[in-house]
């Protein structure tokens, strides 16, 4: 899962990035309206966290207009006003949800879960390929009931690849997909992580060419008839 916050007090986005990332979610965070406009329109994200009071542009018409360009993600908004008006005002500009400042971090990662599983309760949350299975919501992996201890970043590239397990991912979209924009990262630390992944898979008794390499291509999940 990608999160954008979008809010100019660092003593509430460097908090709140670093409880999410524990949580195994990538975190990009844009300090005022225009840069997080941009961000969001320009990558894909799950979830938007989005303060109303912004500089540069203002939170309600970061909203409006990621609505009116398609954007779909998950939009919850924050403000220090805390009044009804404000709530109305940001519901009906397309948030899905709203918090008051002030709030505890704890609070807002609870919330962000809330709404993912009202997004997903009307089917299974567990990803399952083969004997192996992915339960998002407690962010573990069991192959043939046995768990795998994988780093948030290990974790996210088999998330990924059991999502769409038919198809080859390359090291550019892996990238692109699977960490923030303002981390720098190599297609040489894609390969370091997918040998960590076979090497724990094979550990609890996955073929090690589950994952398979397609030179010159990148990386897919073996088919089931092979």
């Amino acid at each position: 899962m990608k999160v954008l916050i979008i809010e100019d007090d660092e003593r509430l986005s460097f908090p709140l990035k670093e409880d999410l990332e524990n949580q195994k979610y990538v975190v990009s965070l844009a300090g005022d309206g225009q840069l997080g406009l941009q961000m969001a329109t320009h990558e894909i994200f799950d979830i938007i966290v989005l303060d109303i009071m912004l500089p540069i542009i203002d939170g309600v018409t970061v909203c409006r207009n990621l609505r009116m360009n398609g954007i779909n993600s998950i939009i919850i908004m924050i403000s220090a006003r805390g009044q009804t008006v404000s709530k109305i005002i940001g519901l009906d500009s397309g948030a899905d949800d709203y918090i008051a400042k002030p709030f505890e971090v704890d609070e807002l990662s609870a919330r962000i879960r809330a709404i993912l599983r009202r997004n997903t309760e009307t089917r299974s949350p567990l990803l399952t390929y083969g004997d192996l299975v992915l339960d998002p919501t407690a962010s573990t992996v069991t192959y043939c009931q046995q768990t795998l201890d994988l780093t948030p970043t290990e974790y996210r590239i088999l998330g990924h690849f059991m999502r769409i397990p038919g198809r080859t991912h390359s090291k550019e979209e892996l990238i692109d997909r699977l960490w923030s924009i303002d981390e720098i990262n190599t297609k040489d630390v894609i390969k370091t992580h997918i040998k960590g992944l076979r090497n724990k898979l094979v550990a609890c008794g996955a073929p090690r060419d589950l994952i398979v390499t397609v030179y010159g291509f990148g990386y897919r999940l073996k088919s089931h008839d092979k």
